[in-house]
């Protein structure tokens, strides 16, 4: 398959994989490019109106129904890029598996990394602190099969909580921490973050 796949990672859990995958598919078909969302949850699937609900999957089958969604994706048209929704978090203590079989199953290229800008623990789960941007970018390149080293292209920030100016700062600190274009590209727009996409192509 020739697509490039890329797979939004969190953090945490709602932080918005979704939302940035949704809006750098709707960015890269804006510039021709031959783009599809490839839906893994509810939400996704009732925006797309296909995919495969990963948590819903027993867990043996959970890598091949990753590859199945990724491979209709392809038919569907996403003949250059394939923006696959995230699920879950490898760090978080409940839904680590789910992350780890779309990674394994959707085999990708790149990563994009998400985060809540502020945040440092798991949410609903005191105690259960967030490792840093610099140690989840080799963390999640070290979980990539053998076959297929995937690496981090960007950081995407949810700033919600922040002010412009406090989301501008974060963002440089973000930048300057991994090394990685950052944005919110809900917020500033996805340019930059595709951009990024593109590039690792």
């Amino acid at each position: 398959m020739p697509a490039q796949i890329v797979l939004t990672v969190g953090s945490d859990c709602a932080i918005g994989k979704m939302t940035v995958a949704l809006e750098l598919d709707l960015e890269a078909r804006r510039r021709g490019i031959d783009s599809v969302f490839v839906p893994t949850g509810q939400t996704g699937i009732a925006i797309a109106g296909w995919g495969i609900s990963i948590d819903a999957v027993v867990s043996h089958f959970l890598a091949g129904a990753a590859e199945q969604v990724v491979v209709e994706g392809y038919e569907r048209g996403g003949t250059d890029l394939l923006m696959v929704e995230g699920q879950g978090s490898v760090v978080h203590p409940a839904y680590s598996g789910v992350t780890l079989g779309l990674i394994h199953g959707s085999a990708p290229h790149l990563y994009v990394l998400c985060h809540l800008a502020g945040s440092t623990e798991v949410e609903g789960y005191p105690g259960h602190p967030l490792p840093s941007l610099s140690e989840l970018v080799p963390l999640h390149e070290r979980l990539s099969l053998p076959a297929r080293p995937a690496r981090v292209a960007c950081v995407a920030l949810n700033t919600r909580d922040l002010s412009e100016d406090e989301a501008r700062g974060a963002i440089e600190a973000a930048e300057a921490e991994t090394g990685l274009p950052a944005d919110d590209p809900v917020r500033f727009g996805p340019d930059r973050l595709l951009d990024s996409v593109v590039e690792g192509r």
